[in-house]
């Protein structure tokens, strides 16, 4: 886990999860590797000033009084000197951001009982509906994966949660909670399993990320809207039209930067008409009956098909069917 800092405060992170032919690397490569890759992200922030690395791997500070170096040593090197950046060692107990993130998972349970309410549940297990019988039968010894330790259930190692609202809160607290990211149901789940344990847990988290307001505002949802409706085949000309804008054009001399395009869907028959891209539905409905109506066709198109995106003339105030 690595965290960008400015001024002190922590500005951003990354983390990568370690997979193929990296996992077999010595500490040392693993160590140089996580420094590469973060240098890799954030390198359009790193490269203009120069910048202090803090590292609580000490081996990295002589990085550059190294003599041999393995072609992958080199490589990495040589793109790591591309920056203007001094190394600093750093004590694994000072470098708290980024030891508190790479740990997130077991900071919860090294956490004082009293502030989780761990205590409490001793005295709920012998009355919990979950886990009463278990508890009863672990009494003087283990029954399969469950067994009493200093007045707690485990099941391997996981604690045994009952029925309480001690759920809800560790369900908070792996989702949504300082440390975490609001984390799918999947992630969320691991985080969990990892630790805790009780019946029904995977319904209790697909119930929590379902109504979590901050998820539902900041992840969309990609839902099927079916099949595409084809538009309906003209049988006249100047029945059915469609009108489009380019914009962005150069100015003429009459002022005109944009061209507003009627199409007959029918024929084919195109109009370009010079225009502003400032017009509004007033301005374009004029230019319509002038150029199109009054000047070519005589006729009132039935219906009228617009793209909405030319965001200076709204969809309803200018098309329409007429009677």
């Amino acid at each position: 886990m690595t965290c960008l800092m400015q001024e002190k405060r922590p500005i951003a992170y990354f983390s990568e999860k370690l997979s193929g032919a990296t996992l077999n690397y010595p500490t040392y490569d693993k160590e140089l590797y996580a420094l590469v890759r973060a240098l890799e992200t954030w390198q359009h922030y790193l490269w203009p000033k120069e910048f202090v690395i803090h590292t609580d791997h000490e081996s990295l500070k002589y990085l550059k009084a190294q003599h041999k170096l393995n072609k992958r040593h080199a490589r990495w090197v040589e793109f790591i000197e591309s920056f203007p950046y001094v190394i600093k060692y750093k004590q694994g107990k000072e470098n708290i951001v980024a030891d508190a993130l790479s740990r997130r998972y077991t900071s919860i349970t090294t956490m004082d009982a009293r502030y989780l309410g761990f205590e409490q549940i001793k005295s709920i297990y012998e009355e919990d509906s979950d886990f009463r019988e278990i508890y009863k039968l672990c009494e003087k010894h283990g029954e399969g994966k469950y067994y009493r330790h200093e007045g707690y259930l485990f099941r391997g190692n996981q604690l045994c949660i009952p029925r309480t609202s001690l759920r809800e809160l560790i369900l908070r607290e792996a989702h949504g909670g300082g440390l975490m990211a609001h984390f799918g149901v999947a992630k969320t789940l691991s985080c969990l399993q990892e630790h805790f344990y009780w019946p029904h847990m995977k319904r209790d988290v697909e119930s929590l990320c379902a109504r979590c307001v901050e998820c539902k505002q900041a992840k969309s949802k990609v839902q099927s809207s079916g099949l595409y409706t084809p538009l309906p085949i003209p049988s006249l000309p100047w029945v059915d039209i469609s009108m489009d804008f380019v914009l962005g054009l150069p100015r003429t001399k009459r002022g005109r930067d944009s061209i507003f395009v009627v199409v007959d869907r029918f024929s084919k028959m195109v109009h370009f008409i010079p225009c502003h891209k400032t017009d509004d539905a007033v301005n374009v409905a004029d230019l319509f009956f002038k150029e199109v109506v009054c000047e070519a066709t005589y006729l009132i198109p039935r219906t009228w098909w617009f793209h909405s995106w030319w965001h200076h003339v709204p969809k309803h105030d200018i098309s329409a069917t007429s009677s």
